[in-house]
């Protein structure tokens, strides 16, 4: 399995909390969910299907849907690497 990004929703609140599927993972087989049920989920969000289960609704997200500086890419300019080639 491959980790992917999901949005998270404790059922019954309106909070919503960006993490990824091994954190989840380990949520989930804390709450007694086996192997098998985990690859069932694991391919259901894989295809886009939003799934609830252990009291936790789970959906998978883009890089770009979540929040702005949790990924990062650093943009350089012309500018700045002629700046630091200069010793």
């Amino acid at each position: 399995m491959e980790n992917i990004s999901l949005r998270v929703n404790i059922e019954g609140q309106d909070n919503q909390v960006d993490t990824d599927w091994f954190a989840i993972m380990t949520k989930l087989k804390l709450r007694g969910v086996d192997k098998e049920q985990l690859e069932v989920l694991y391919f259901q969000l894989r295809a886009g299907i939003r799934v609830t289960t252990r009291g936790l609704s789970l959906e998978k997200t883009t890089a770009s849907a979540m929040g702005a500086g949790l990924l990062h890419e650093p943009k350089f300019s012309a500018h700045d690497y002629a700046g630091m080639l200069i010793i």
